[in-house]
């Protein structure tokens, strides 16, 4: 049976709204008014078989038309983040198509046109009135077009994924962004209506002006609730009437606008390239229509000009007061302030860059995915408060099933009974086998962001718009996969957390946490650092995770730095591994094996003190201070046995030595775990 015949009924059967194509071009007049013609299979035959969006269910298909693969994957990305998963379609690839359905009858929406690779390249959104090939060859490529995922012939419209018109307009928006980090915009995009006359075609003639003529021009334009299109528009107005010199008067227009985005400004001014068809005539003309009298202007703008343009920032500083570059006088300082947040208490500051370093295996993973989830729920972590917030764990170490298994035991910990049950705002993103490098140093002295910081990047803004969050908690997992540098070289080290890390507090909101292996060395002596003292210097805390040898469960997570709160021992918090999470002691077996260990660091401390002192104890063959008399007097409250049992679990864990003719000394500490270098 031919595909027309056989496909296009069981599609119109769903629910859709099928139309024959030739190629990708429809066969039937008034194809848009769906007439019963469409429905006549047989005489279709193997014709291509179109979809007609819009309809009674309101379908709508996200239209990735880009060449470029790393833009696709970054589009890609956000159609899950921002609308959902849906089924996919793939004619001349990597350029592909999902589709949904909207909530209310929809008009297409549409992305600027960009040049990527000399290739143009936007993101449409197609709804009622238009159509799609759906199953047929590709005029291009002369193969079928595919469906990798889920198959639409199994999908009737009333269950493909539901998003509203704002999802869609926020979702155009963020491609927006994202095209303008691999290509300029092309001015033609602006040139609306099919390429009839565009209401922004007029005054050619007049490209350039004076800044202080702009200006005044400027004043009158107004820029609330503008499409972003017009608003791309006048940037290029801007741009053609005065150059290089208009991306501060640009700022200042696009200021007046609720939706001013300072590094989406900058964005866009960096793409535009050189403009020769749209200037100062155009801005002129916007402006005319709105009262602005350009045969009267003088060169010189009058109060109401400058008042009706102006806005917070733009005048000078008096004396005393805070400087546009953050310089302040200690004069301008008084009280009260806001209390210092915390993304953990003590522990993490809000909005900075933290690690916790830990060996291989240890844990630290599952603890930080642990922390992940009591953020996103805004609830208490090791009896200490959180601030609640979206959370994304980047994970280098362990695959999409291990984590869902991790989630489970999570669940379960948190009371609830299933892994669909967890928070929906904590994300876990397995990036085990990606090339996850956020910075490469290919000279001395020169930096270059790797292809994943972008990535990273797109991915935060998705998900802090999706739950409409100013925040967010980054945890990275582990340094050695993200750091494209040498890890002992300070410079290097410098950059990739201040530059490259911090740029993810102050830009975004974000506050990250970097985890990592300890070397040797910090093991050994106890810090739990690694290479340069760079990694120690550049973040505004530091944590260390370590097993207790002896133990399996046991953990101690110990604060190495914290620039606004103690650290040493008293601040450690002591942790046990209990049904495939981290908890602290609670249950009596629990204690048992937590008072066991503070047992033996508290012999190791006596024997330690008693060798440093001259003054060791010696074992039961030599003559002078013996084990077996003299450490029960040290210990007065423990019973004899259980302490002379510790002990020697201590030596033959090699963790107490016995050196002939002097006595016993500590070797190594219960602290000391394995460790993998990075």
């Amino acid at each position: 049976m031919a595909r027309y015949e056989k496909y296009a009924q069981i599609l119109s059967d769903l629910g859709y709204d099928v139309t024959p194509l030739n190629g990708k071009v429809p066969i039937l007049k008034g194809w848009q008014d769906r007439p019963d013609t469409a429905l006549d299979f047989k005489k279709h035959k193997n014709s291509n078989i179109g979809l007609v969006t819009g309809g009674k269910h309101n379908v709508i298909a996200v239209d990735i038309d880009v060449s470029h693969i790393g833009a696709v994957a970054i589009i890609k990305t956000l159609s899950e983040d921002l609308l959902g998963s849906a089924p996919e379609r793939i004619g001349n690839a990597p350029k592909t198509m999902f589709v949904y359905r909207c909530s209310e009858p929809f008009k297409k929406s549409k992305t600027a046109i960009y040049d990527i690779n000399n290739q143009d390249s936007c993101v449409e959104v197609l709804a009622e009135g238009q159509q799609f090939c759906a199953s047929g060859k590709h005029p291009d490529t002369k193969k079928n077009y595919s469906w990798p995922n889920d198959n639409l012939l199994e999908i009737p419209p009333s269950e493909l994924t539901e998003v509203t018109a704002e999802d869609i307009n926020n979702f155009i928006q963020t491609c927006n962004t994202a095209l303008a980090d691999y290509g300029s915009i092309k001015s033609k995009s602006l040139n609306r209506n099919n390429g009839s006359t565009s209401k922004y075609q007029f005054a050619a003639n007049e490209q350039t002006t004076e800044y202080d003529k702009l200006l005044a021009a400027l004043a009158y334009v107004d820029n609330n609730d503008l499409h972003y299109d017009d608003w791309v528009y006048v940037g290029f107005g801007i741009c053609g009437a005065v150059g290089e010199d208009g991306l501060d008067l640009f700022h200042r227009w696009s200021k007046k606008s609720d939706k001013y985005d300072p590094t989406e400004t900058d964005r866009l001014w960096n793409s535009i390239g050189t403009v020769t068809t749209i200037g100062a005539g155009s801005i002129f003309h916007m402006a005319n229509q709105n009262g602005f009298d350009l045969q009267s202007w003088d060169n010189n703008l009058g109060p109401d000009d400058i008042d009706e343009f102006a806005v917070e920032g733009d005048t000078e500083p008096l004396p005393g007061e805070t400087d546009e570059d953050g310089c302040f006088t200690a004069a301008s300082v008084s009280g009260p302030l806001p209390e210092r947040e915390w993304l953990l208490d003590q522990w993490f500051p809000y909005k900075t860059t933290g690690m916790l370093f830990g060996a291989g295996g240890i844990g630290k993973t599952l603890l930080m995915h642990q922390l992940g989830n009591k953020v996103a729920l805004g609830e208490p972590f090791m009896g200490l408060a959180t601030k609640k917030m979206p959370v994304l764990l980047a994970l280098c170490e362990d695959d999409e099933l291990e984590l869902k298994r991790r989630q489970l035991d999570i669940n379960t910990w948190l009371g609830v009974d299933d892994f669909g049950t967890g928070p929906d705002n904590c994300y876990l993103w397995p990036r085990i086998g990606g090339d996850n490098i956020l910075v490469t140093f290919p000279n001395q002295g020169e930096d270059k962001a790797g292809a994943f910081y972008e990535h990273l990047c797109r991915k935060i803004i998705a998900l802090k718009k999706f739950h409409n969050s100013d925040e967010i908690l980054v945890i990275l997992d582990t340094a050695a996969d993200f750091f494209g540098g040498n890890e002992n070289v300070r410079r290097e080290v410098n950059t990739f957390v201040k530059k490259y890390l911090g740029s993810l507090s102050v830009e975004y909101n974000a506050t990250v946490i970097l985890l990592a292996h300890p070397s040797l060395a910090g093991l050994a002596s106890g810090t739990g650092s690694s290479g340069s003292t760079a990694w120690e210097n550049s973040v505004r805390s530091r944590a260390y995770f370590a097993r207790v040898e002896d133990s399996d469960e046991l953990r101690i997570l110990s604060r190495k730095k914290s620039n606004y709160s103690a650290i040493g021992t008293d601040s450690d918090i002591q942790l046990i591994w209990d049904s495939g999470v981290m908890v602290i002691p609670s249950t009596p077996d629990q204690f048992d094996r937590l008072n066991a260990v503070k047992l033996k660091e508290a012999i190791l401390s006596e024997i330690e003190d008693a060798w440093c002192k001259g003054t060791p104890y010696k074992s039961n063959r030599s003559e002078g201070r013996k084990v077996k008399t003299a450490l029960p007097k040290a210990f007065p409250k423990e019973k004899k046995g259980p302490l002379l049992v510790a002990f020697n679990d201590l030596v033959e864990g090699g963790n107490i030595i016995h050196i002939e003719r002097k006595g016993y000394k500590v070797e190594i500490g219960l602290s000391k775990a394995q460790t993998v270098e990075m």
